[in-house]
């Protein structure tokens, strides 16, 4: 073996290709870690099965159903109560409004038909949770019933519509 010459690795040689190949996968772990955009209010997209289902406030008798239709539609149906004392006891006041609103990642517009400047912003949150906003006061709905306030998912069967 006359001109051949044969070459050993070094050991630091050896660890520095280690090294070097430890932190091209570490890169490649990390790097689509950090350009991912963390999912905020608007930007988590929200499934059937999350959509699906009745929802009611913590406290009062007030009622969101919600049946995903799919493209981007949502069937609604709101019953909603103002519970109050009179001198002749207990009363409430109550709006109904159903429809189909649009939904766009998390968060759906509802505005019903027989509304004037009436416009109800659904925000699905985790956990089965449904913050609700009303922007307008002409919703037709009764005297003080509003659809604010936050919801939480209390089936998550297909809901049985009235009109249907």
């Amino acid at each position: 073996m006359t001109g051949q010459r044969t070459r050993v690795a070094q050991p630091s040689s050896v660890a520095a290709v280690c090294d070097r190949r430890f932190f091209v996968v570490l890169l490649a772990l990390l790097v689509p870690a950090f350009l991912a955009s963390t999912a905020t209010a608007g930007e988590r997209s929200v499934t059937a099965a999350e959509a699906n289902g009745t929802y009611r406030p913590v406290e009062g008798k007030s009622e969101i159903k919600i049946l995903a239709l799919g493209h981007g539609k949502l069937k609604v149906q709101l019953a909603l109560v103002y519970e109050y004392k009179s001198g002749a006891g207990p009363a409430a006041n109550v709006g109904d409004a159903s429809g189909e609103a649009t939904i766009e990642n998390d968060i759906a517009v509802f505005v019903p038909e027989e509304a004037g400047d009436c416009k109800i912003t659904m925000t699905f949150l985790p956990n089965g949770k449904l913050k609700v906003e009303q922007q307008g006061e002409e919703c037709g709905f009764g005297h003080n019933v509003r659809a604010d306030g936050t919801f939480r998912k209390i089936s998550n069967r297909k809901p049985k519509f009235d009109d249907a």
